[in-house]
């Protein structure tokens, strides 16, 4: 499913299940539930998430700025070691066609999308906030690097997803946080990827067979009619609750 369509589910099956178990419904509770229900596709580099993390402008400047400072230095190390301008020109010139064509803005994407959750879990355990923190964020930084569709995809993500912020939530006093970030999360799963074509692993590690109740590509006309007819369904059950 689109980015869109996975946010809007999420934010609409936290809202029944708050309904359901009378969990009050809170700014918070719904800006959590848009960030966790579009969490899992963290390990696609160009989905709306990693936008969201890093634009797709700035890390084109980055991969820019990036191949001129190995450039750089690649000159500037060639010339203290031979003396030689001319052929530190003709080896930097060599390391350009070769650095363009092996360093792609995917991988870079990869990379920095992955300092930024490392950074972050550096920093919580530097100014002494409990662990769980910093393991969650070293977590989120593995994804960028997973094969699409794969781990974070599956019931065992869910899983560890929900220890890790029940942690959390036991240490911040942030109630219903690991309940309604699960069902957020869970909803791109199983309200979403798993009605498309492709698929998805919920067994993996141990399995990689994937599991589908749909035929629909994501994109097409008739993937977009059920994503609508989610999102309705959603809505209706909603109503009959608050009824």
């Amino acid at each position: 499913m689109r980015g869109k369509t996975h946010c809007t589910i999420g934010i609409l099956s936290v809202i029944q299940a708050s309904l359901l178990f009378n969990i009050p419904i809170t700014i918070f509770n719904l800006i959590l539930s848009a960030f966790f229900a579009i969490l899992p596709d963290l390990d696609e580099s160009h989905s709306t998430i990693s936008h969201m993390l890093l634009k797709k402008d700035v890390s084109k400047f980055m991969l820019k700025a990036t191949i001129y400072l190995i450039n750089i230095l690649i000159f500037f190390v060639s010339l203290k070691i031979n003396n030689n301008f001319f052929l530190s020109s003709i080896i930097t010139f060599a390391a350009i066609i070769i650095i363009e064509s092996k360093l792609t803005h995917t991988f870079l994407r990869k990379v920095f999308l992955s300092l930024i959750f490392i950074l972050l879990a550096i920093c919580l355990y530097l100014i002494n906030v409990k662990i769980y923190f910093s393991i969650f964020c070293l977590m989120l930084s593995t994804f960028p690097w997973l094969k699409h569709r794969s781990f974070s995809h599956s019931i065992f993500a869910t899983i560890i997803i929900y220890f890790l912020l029940k942690q959390i939530e036991l240490i911040t006093n942030i109630s219903n946080l690991a309940f309604l970030g699960t069902v957020s999360y869970g909803s791109h799963i199983f309200l979403g990827d798993l009605f498309t074509k492709s698929g998805i692993p919920l067994f993996y590690p141990i399995s990689e067979k994937k599991f589908s109740l749909g035929p629909f590509k994501v994109g097409s006309f008739f993937s977009n009619l059920l994503e609508i007819s989610f999102i309705i369904i959603l809505l209706v059950l909603i109503i009959f609750s608050i009824i």
